[in-house]
């Protein structure tokens, strides 16, 4: 049996590879040439292996039409992981893109680990602060993110946007973004690693060039073992570039640090709704 300890990090592994995947794909697209206002919706998708076996399937969609925004993604435990540990979630954003910054409307996110739903809703009023609505309403144990901690913090779909849209005005990656899923209140720093050249293998079938952007979460409040475990930063690295003619620049290669160890994320799909 794994432990909720374990469990946990089961849960933030998924979380930190779909968020790294969502925000670099963001970032990415970002820079390329002007869009139309109506964008053909987009669904990627996603395995995270660790030691070596996947652990982790995710995927994400995008729909923007002219200044509405609707954003979801899916994470799933698969392989032999599942055996021993299911874990499902489902989360889904909506908002609008003001001319200066965004403005969601509200976040939701349901999980389902072992059987029992965890649900978190966070709804926006507009005056920078969150309305959380929790199932079940605590966790007993974690450091609560404080009223002002969170305030004027995006929830973590998002911040897609909002990392691409100061991408585009800098034209590479930087910047430090506030977070907040409901439960957990982290930061997702961005850092620039300049141009690379990827060789295809087994592992990632991609090879041409790329560019590197570095990730780093750090967790602020609402991890269970944030006074037992270190670090306190999870930190990435995303190679990402158009896998194919036509597709936009997106997230080929994800590798980061996790309390599991070692995990590296490949792109598996790529299409249209």
């Amino acid at each position: 049996m794994i432990s909720r300890r374990a469990g946990e990090r089961v849960a933030w592994l998924g979380a930190a590879a779909l968020g790294l995947a969502l925000l670099s794909g963001g970032a990415v697209a970002a820079q390329q040439p002007a869009a139309p206002a109506a964008v053909a919706p987009l669904v990627v998708r996603y395995e995270a292996y660790a030691v070596g076996f996947p652990v982790v399937s995710f995927e994400f969609h995008l729909d923007e039409s002219g200044t509405a925004y609707v954003l979801g993604g899916e994470v799933r435990t698969v392989g032999l992981l599942r055996l021993f540990y299911r874990f499902d979630m489902r989360t889904h954003s909506a908002g609008t893109i003001g001319a200066r910054a965004l403005e969601p409307h509200f976040h939701e996110q349901l999980l389902r680990i072992r059987g029992r739903d965890r649900s978190a809703r966070l709804d926006y009023p507009g005056d920078g602060s969150v309305a959380t609505s929790l199932v079940p309403p605590e966790d007993a144990g974690r450091p609560r993110p404080t009223p002002q901690q969170i305030l004027h913090t995006l929830d973590p779909l998002s911040a897609i946007l909002a990392i691409g849209r100061a991408v585009a005005r800098v034209g590479h990656c930087a910047g430090r973004f506030a977070i907040y899923d409901g439960r957990r209140r982290y930061d997702l720093v961005l850092a620039d690693d300049g141009a690379a050249r990827l060789e295809r293998s087994a592992a990632y079938p991609y090879a041409g060039e790329v560019r590197r952007c570095s990730v780093a979460a750090v967790k602020i409040a609402g991890f269970s073992w944030d006074q037992d475990y270190s670090p306190h930063t999870t930190s990435g690295r995303v190679w990402f570039a158009s896998p194919r003619p036509g597709a936009p620049a997106l997230p080929v290669r994800i590798e980061f640090g996790s309390s599991w160890g070692f995990v590296a994320v490949r792109l598996t799909g790529v299409g249209t709704k």
